[in-house]
């Protein structure tokens, strides 16, 4: 018997990384997490001042925000703040954006 064959092209961390969480199946959670952090980005100084909490559920992000004419304005765009978000995270994470 011979000692084990070295890899000719070891892989960079960042791919051993892609296959940990794909074979964890945590994916999805990690994609949901950071939508919560492109939607800070994305909403910007003035949306962020009257938004209390953000979370993720079953590819749904929650929006809870402090000012009814903010929310009512942001309703209106959803599907536009939806796609831009998607857009940012490079696929489609978030289902619907939910103002409350």
């Amino acid at each position: 018997m011979g000692s084990p064959k070295k890899p000719s092209n070891p892989l960079p961390i960042s791919e051993l990384i892609n296959h940990a969480i794909d074979d964890l199946g945590i994916r999805d959670r990690i994609d949901e997490t950071q939508a919560v952090d492109v939607w800070h980005e994305l909403a910007g100084p003035y949306i962020a001042g009257v938004t209390e909490q953000v979370w993720v559920r079953q590819g749904k992000l929650f929006v809870e925000l402090n000012s009814g004419s903010w929310r009512q304005e942001l309703h209106m765009n959803r599907v536009k703040w939806r796609d831009r978000l998607n857009e940012c995270m490079g696929k489609r994470v978030i289902s619907e954006i939910i103002f409350q």
